[in-house]
């Protein structure tokens, strides 16, 4: 009898979110997605509708989190673009460091890169 009453409460234990810390990593990613949400100039509310699963709160969390460090200055979600490219020559210049010299040579070369990949589902 007393194995059975411990055999149930540890599976009952074992799915626990708060015992096995998969809360706490689950709301640690949504809190990484908001932030990356807020670099990348998302709406919070495209960004919860995207990732649907996670938590809201933890997604808004996040998303303030990156726009406070915006806000002071101590993120530049540009990534010094604007600040680097002066012109169309250093434009062209980073982009063809990253594409192969057979694409580069093209005319179609800037369109191919502003292009985002299809989001997986």
């Amino acid at each position: 009898m007393f194995r059975q009453a411990a055999l149930v409460l540890l599976i009952a234990l074992s799915g626990c979110d708060r015992l096995t810390g998969a809360a706490d990593k689950k709301n640690s990613d949504a809190e990484a997605i908001g932030y990356a949400c807020r670099v990348s100039f998302e709406k919070p509310e495209d960004c919860m509708k995207e990732n649907d699963g996670q938590s809201t709160t933890a997604i808004l969390n996040g998303w303030k989190a990156a726009d406070k460090d915006i806000q002071d200055k101590t993120l530049d979600p540009t990534m010094g673009a604007s600040a680097q490219n002066t012109g169309a020559s250093a434009q062209t210049t980073a982009a063809s460091a990253v594409v192969p010299a057979d694409v580069a040579k093209t005319k179609d070369q800037p369109k191919a890169l502003a292009t985002k990949p299809a989001k997986p589902h």
